[in-house]
């Protein structure tokens, strides 16, 4: 049986980088009240949820330059097809592309979301055994400051396409 190839055509730039921000907003905003509620487990998946939307929407922004560091034709055509949506499998490598363009910091951030995805199927991991947070606190901390520096991020990078709506549900976070 013959494979059939995938065919995607390239998303609009400004429709997909609105739909990622938003999904990554929404994600952070249920990262928190579910934090609040006391739902850590949950509030980790939502908060590594809006830190790969928010990969993505930094990788379709930034894939000119990025395109640039990719030499082999293959490698360009995966990234258009399926790089940018940030597979979870593959979030390091693409964080260290981004991190090649000159965002500094978001390999150890992404690390950081990883870390929280672990938490979110594994639950706490006090005798340290597959590197996730040992408890909940250790869990709620990381989960704040990793929405603290996906804040950051979003302010500078995505200012330009929130609506007013989007501003305060950022605000909100």
């Amino acid at each position: 049986m013959e494979k059939t190839k995938e065919k995607l055509e390239e998303p609009a730039k400004d429709n997909f980088i609105k739909k990622k921000i938003e999904d990554s907003i929404y994600e952070a905003f249920l990262a928190k009240k579910l934090a609040e509620e006391g739902l850590i487990r949950n509030a980790c998946g939502k908060a590594f949820q809006s830190w790969k939307d928010l990969i993505s929407a930094l990788l379709y922004l930034k894939k000119e330059e990025i395109l640039q560091l990719l030499k082999d034709e293959r490698q360009k055509e995966w990234f258009l097809k399926k790089g940018i949506y940030a597979p979870s499998s593959k979030l390091r490598v693409l964080s260290s592309l981004l991190e090649d363009i000159g965002l500094e910091d978001i390999s150890a951030w992404t690390d950081k979301a990883l870390y929280l995805h672990t938490y979110q199927y594994n639950g706490p991991d006090p005798e340290g055994l597959w590197g996730g947070p040992a408890d909940k606190e250790e869990a709620l901390d990381s989960l704040k400051r990793l929405l603290r520096k996906w804040k950051e991020i979003m302010d500078k990078h995505f200012g330009n396409y929130l609506d007013e709506d989007l501003r305060k549900v950022l605000e909100s976070v």
